[in-house]
């Protein structure tokens, strides 16, 4: 059985309401969250209410539940915080508080909801200098007013909108929330704070919140948003809550979409509450230890752990590409039989050291193909829920005129759900299987043929109005392109020659 470090010991024993632990890397804190959960349920006096454990992903709920030994069922909680607040406050207490709007939905993440042009029949996604409402994001409060950011690119950070582009988005977004209830996860963070700091009703919801989750325990803390954070803070700030933060404000790595490594600051300030570090690795060596020790931004050091030996540099590129490949050469020189292995943050990075990044496809102007082609793309990376997420998009347009169809509006339509669903799985598979034949606009003909094929034998209600012929490409900007079907974020374009040589192609086989 392990035991625990002094450190880790420091903040198990602790009873102040509210613990931040401060925890560098490789300091066990995902242990430590385990233990102090394994601990509270030793003693945990009721049935009828329970912990809810948070983290900022998927993956963090997951390595709790690893690291406990066991799922926590009813009446726990373990997930993210963005879903805890969905089903807790904002699903049930939207309405009741701000009655003029509609019953909220949520947009999972996977439906690339920033890739929509039409959220129901008659209203556009789309608004000002072809901003996206689905790809805005609520960042911070200036003056009591949210901030609104968006990306003017993919690869570019998120940056602050202004007037009017500002207005006019949350307008629309307004406009969206009352007629639809369509909600990104921003849009629900938001929420959950007005909601939660609401005149009449907000004690009342805090009060039932508390009731059901006394204590509320949060890993991950530097990755969390603004508004994530200002609920959280807001039910902390209650004096029946515990609470216990876990993260480190040097470790962020959602910063590039609006994560707060500073909420740490912000948190220090609640009443009750106690800064409790983790200053020691388990796992970094010395070498290790030192050069992290130079890049921390909240002062501090982080102390090595004992008997781990190693060489550590600290390399700056002008040239990422260049540079990084004549590193992975001068190592290899040194030591000719290690085996060196390169891991990066973004995808993008993956992608760019291993020569498939390419430019992102050009759109010939028809959506539900551009759908279908993102899901392909997303198949051959793996990320199947994505995939089907977008041709569920592509057939939604064809056939609705918008994408997110309920289930509902299938059934109004005369469609079984489960029957569209396996439509959706077929028409990608069968996409898959196509190949990268051609150029984009052979491509895409091809697939608007299968699509329109599939949909033809699906037996369609005929009040859909569904015609063949419409689904196909046009000839607009890079058409004629060659493609090698690289799993990447859209299609490698080649200019006529293979780019792949020198590693496995999954398509091309060279």
């Amino acid at each position: 059985m392990r035991r625990p470090t002094p450190e880790q010991q420091a903040v198990l024993g602790n009873t102040s309401r509210v613990r931040i632990v401060h925890a560098v890397p490789g300091s066990g804190k995902t242990w430590l969250v385990a233990e102090l959960i394994r601990q509270e349920l030793n003693n945990w006096p009721t049935k009828t209410n329970g912990i809810a454990a948070l983290s900022f992903t998927r993956v963090g709920g997951d390595e709790i539940r690893k690291a406990v030994g066991h799922d926590l069922g009813h009446p726990h909680y373990v997930g993210t915080i963005d879903a805890f607040l969905f089903r807790y406050v904002v699903r049930p207490f939207l309405q009741r508080c701000f009655p003029s709007y509609a019953a909220p939905r949520l947009i999972p993440g996977e439906w690339g909801a920033e890739h929509w042009g039409n959220y129901s029949r008659t209203q556009k996604a789309i608004v000002c200098a072809g901003i996206n409402l689905f790809g805005c994001v609520f960042i911070d409060e200036e003056n009591g007013k949210a901030v609104v950011a968006h990306k003017p690119h993919p690869a570019q950070p998120l940056r602050p909108l202004g007037e009017p582009n500002l207005n006019q988005v949350k307008t629309a977004k307004n406009q969206l929330w009352k007629g639809s209830g369509c909600l990104t996860h921003s849009d629900a963070a938001l929420w959950a704070t007005k909601i939660l700091e609401h005149e009449t009703l907000g004690a009342i919801v805090r009060a039932e919140l508390l009731r059901r989750f006394p204590l509320i325990i949060v890993d991950e803390l530097q990755d969390t948003g603004y508004f994530l954070g200002k609920s959280i803070r807001r039910l902390l700030d209650e004096p029946t809550a515990r609470g216990v933060l876990v993260g480190d404000p040097d470790q962020a790595i959602y910063e590039f979409n609006g994560a707060r490594p500073d909420l740490f600051d912000q948190f220090r300030s609640i009443e009750g509450s106690v800064v409790l570090p983790l200053s020691h690795s388990l796992r970094c060596a010395c070498s290790v230890a030192a050069a992290a020790s130079h890049l921390k931004d909240s002062g501090g050091s982080i102390r090595p752990a004992p008997r781990k030996t190693g060489r550590t540099f600290l390399v700056r590129y002008g040239n990422m590409v260049a540079d990084s490949y004549r590193m992975l050469e001068a190592l290899t020189t040194v030591q000719k039989s290690s085996v060196v292995k390169v891991i990066a943050r973004r995808n993008l990075t993956v992608l760019a050291l291993s020569g498939r990044s390419a430019e992102p496809c050009p759109k010939l102007g028809c959506r539900p193909l551009n759908h279908m082609h993102r899901a392909v793309s997303l198949f051959y990376q793996g990320r199947q829920v994505a995939a089907l997420a977008a041709a569920r998009a592509a057939l939604d347009l064809v056939i609705f005129q918008h994408e997110m169809v309920e289930d509902t509006e299938l059934q109004d339509g005369g469609i079984d759900p489960s029957r569209w669903k396996r439509l959706v799985v077929d028409c990608l598979l069968s996409s898959c299987a196509k190949g990268p034949i051609g150029n984009l606009y052979d491509w895409q003909t091809a697939v608007g043929k299968i699509v329109e094929e599939k949909l033809n034998d699906f037996d369609l209600d005929h009040s859909l109005q569904f015609t063949a012929g419409g689904l196909h490409p046009q000839k607009r900007r890079a058409w004629d392109r060659s493609l090698c079907g690289l799993p990447s974020s859209g299609w490698h374009l080649c200019n006529g020659a293979h780019r792949c040589a020198g590693h496995d192609c999954s398509w091309c086989q060279r």
